[in-house]
């Protein structure tokens, strides 16, 4: 295996470290682990910057742009909407069941992750975040997993299902430091919540790459939903 199959490797578990690593920063400038919980938008967009910024480097050395990810390919463009908008109707049923009975079948309450995730902040925090975590979670999360490390195993590994599992995986599992609350069920929760949701862009961004720019803006306005919640948080 070659430098970039080893780096695309590296990168898998970069973001689940990352949201770790900035909550632990969090709580101790706040001196308060159940404070740095309730912080997991800041802790997710700081993650996000510096996935940009390796990605950015990543594709420099390999002299490639970066922002060529997330251009819309013309020749494909009514053919890929077509696609995509057929595939938006599952993505709601998908997102909405796997949560919901995951929830039951660990509390019987599907309200509790909800609760245990969103807590008040500082309401100038929350208008920043508001902004900040969704655009750039739009040029981070899949172009990691999906625009970088994808095609990079695509090309490594004999076994080309790999290439699409291990991403799909760690993009899943990454969620149980996002934030990362020391409860058992908590962590299987968001261990688990969203692998239906990221096999259903691996398998689709693998197929026809030029989906990528699709998924990657609906990331970022689904997303942008998430960090509504917060607003309900302040008084």
């Amino acid at each position: 295996m070659d430098k970039a199959g080893k780096l695309a490797f590296a990168l898998l578990g970069s973001r689940l470290i990352l949201f770790l690593f900035f909550q632990v920063l969090i709580a101790l400038f706040t001196a308060s682990w159940k404070l740095s919980e309730h912080y997991w938008l800041l802790s997710a967009t700081l993650t996000n910057i510096v996935s940009i910024a390796i990605l950015f480097f990543l594709f420099k050395t390999e002299g490639r742009v970066y922002l060529s990810l997330f251009k819309i390919s013309k020749s494909d463009f009514k053919n890929d909407i077509l696609i995509f908008l057929g595939l938006t109707i599952l993505i709601g049923p998908i997102v909405f069941f796997s949560g919901y009975f995951l929830s039951l079948l660990l509390w019987n309450d599907s309200n509790v992750p909800t609760q245990m995730m969103f807590g008040p902040i500082n309401k100038y925090w929350v208008y920043i975040l508001l902004i900040a975590f969704p655009i750039t979670i739009t040029f981070a999360e899949l172009a990691t997993y999906f625009g970088y490390i994808m095609p990079k195993l695509k090309e490594q590994l004999k076994r080309k299902w790999l290439a699409i599992f291990l991403p799909v995986l760690f993009l899943s599992i990454q969620h149980c430091t996002l934030p990362f609350i020391p409860d058992i069920n908590f962590i299987v929760y968001r261990s688990l919540v969203f692998l239906p949701f990221a096999l259903l862009i691996g398998i689709s961004i693998y197929h026809r790459p030029s989906l990528f720019i699709y998924f990657a803006i609906l990331h970022g306005i689904m997303d942008f939903g998430a960090a509504l919640m917060f607003l309900i948080e302040i008084k």
